[in-house]
């Protein structure tokens, strides 16, 4: 049987909390790198970055849809866009974003269902308009439209 003595006692207690420092600071620290590595691996939100990814978007993008797996086509489109809309129009591109959500849950055959998108659509005007016009002078794109109607600049 092995008899502890004081001084041993002190020194195994203190090894132990040394170790749950050790472990509790390379958690803190593995936390922290985790973050760091998400944050950077999301595409910054600029000009630059958005008109690459409406660019890529750009022969789709003025398509009136028509049918629901159009909705949801565009809807996805605006949805990656949204990932790099850069803060100026952010708010105006999140409330496009929602309008083809709302649309892409229509029931056609139910009046309230129609008229939700309806309204929503007309709420959305100022900020349809403002989209419009930031793509068209910072992209050079015409977004009701998908062409490109004058150069970057």
């Amino acid at each position: 049987m092995i008899f502890r003595t004081p001084a041993s006692t002190y020194l195994f207690d203190k090894c132990v909390t040394s170790r749950s420092k050790v472990a509790r600071n390379l958690a803190l620290s593995f936390s922290c790198l985790v973050l760091l590595i998400s944050a950077c691996s999301q595409t910054p939100r600029t000009a630059t970055n958005f008109c690459r990814q409406l660019a890529k978007e750009t022969p789709f993008i003025g398509d009136p849809p028509v049918t629901a797996a159009d909705v949801v086509a565009m809807l996805e489109r605006y949805e990656r866009l949204a990932k790099a809309t850069p803060l100026v129009i952010e708010d105006e591109w999140n409330a496009l974003t929602e309008l083809l959500a709302v649309a892409s849950r229509v029931k056609s055959n139910d009046g309230e269902s129609v008229q939700a998108v309806i309204d929503m659509a007309y709420s959305t005007e100022k900020s349809a308009a403002a989209a419009a016009k930031w793509t068209k002078e910072t992209c050079g794109v015409d977004i009701s439209n998908g062409l490109k109607v004058a150069p970057k600049g």
